[in-house]
């Protein structure tokens, strides 16, 4: 018998030098944990469906009442539980909606950026459960981020089912939705100085947040929450306004801050509007 043909496994596997096995040994190694990394990746972005809606209604019919929150998540979310948390509600709902839960699933993954939006200078190890558990949040908060992520679900099925899915930001357009919410804030009369992240339709004022919401709509039919425009006079609000320490949810908090004028509010907005103006084309 040819001696070759012969060879086990295990004596083949003698025959490898020692520092090649090492180097394929590590190799194997490196190969398992970029998977495990892939797997985890704190923004992924999968692509939303109906039943994302579904979800999150779902789970706030789950924490329907401040009884019934856990304000002191760990993130482990047992089958015979009484409270919930921020986190659980959306494990439970995810689970009786689609069979089975994803950490990294649409619907968790688009309530984690709601929080980078409203809480954007918290830096919390876990989005979900630092957001739940800050002495700070209130049980509105918490229902507010349902809000605002059944809203944004919407608006990235929309563009998904229309081959939109996460466009480019055109420079030009930004621009025209910055001098729209110029013109909308343009008085007194149509600036909310008591303003929040709810916006509803036909209101004869609107504060800074629901002014770019309007704005975004007028002019691209879509708005979640991201864009040149926002993420330029988010900036602006961080780092050269006087009372920035004290704001969270900047643009809200900015718009409501006793010490800021209207003269203040247009001023921020034309400095944006100049930057952006004068950014290089991408």
């Amino acid at each position: 018998m040819d001696g070759s043909k012969g060879l086990t496994g295990r004596r083949f596997t003698s025959l490898i030098p020692m520092h090649w096995k090492i180097l394929l040994t590590f190799a194997a190694i490196s190969t398992v944990c970029m998977g495990i990394q892939a797997q985890d990746d704190s923004d992924a972005r999968p692509p939303v469906s109906k039943a994302d809606i579904d979800i999150v209604k779902r789970a706030r019919e789950i924490l329907r009442s401040p009884a019934v929150w856990n304000r002191a998540d760990n993130r482990q979310c047992p089958a015979n539980e009484k409270t919930f948390s921020l986190y659980c509600a959306l494990e439970k709902a995810t689970q009786e909606v689609g069979g089975h839960f994803e950490h990294r699933g649409a619907a968790m993954q688009e309530a984690r950026f709601v929080i980078d939006d409203i809480a954007p200078n918290r830096n919390y190890e876990h989005r979900l459960m630092g957001y739940n558990n800050d002495p700070t949040s209130t049980f509105a908060d918490i229902q507010r981020v349902f809000s605002l992520l059944e809203t944004r679900i919407a608006a990235r099925l929309r563009d998904e089912q229309n081959g939109q899915s996460a466009p480019a930001p055109d420079l030009k357009v930004q621009i025209a939705i910055l001098k729209r919410v110029r013109v909308l804030l343009a008085s007194d009369a149509t600036w909310d100085r008591n303003s929040s992240q709810e916006c509803p339709a036909g209101a004869p004022k609107l504060g800074l947040y629901c002014a770019f919401r309007q704005a975004s709509m007028e002019l691209t039919s879509r708005f979640d929450g991201s864009g040149a425009a926002l993420a330029e006079t988010r900036t602006e609000i961080s780092t050269n306004t006087r009372n920035r320490a004290k704001y969270e949810a900047r643009l809200v908090d900015y718009n409501n801050d006793p010490t800021v004028t209207l003269a203040d509010l247009q001023k921020l907005l034309q400095t944006v509007e100049d930057r952006l103006t004068k950014a290089p084309p991408k």
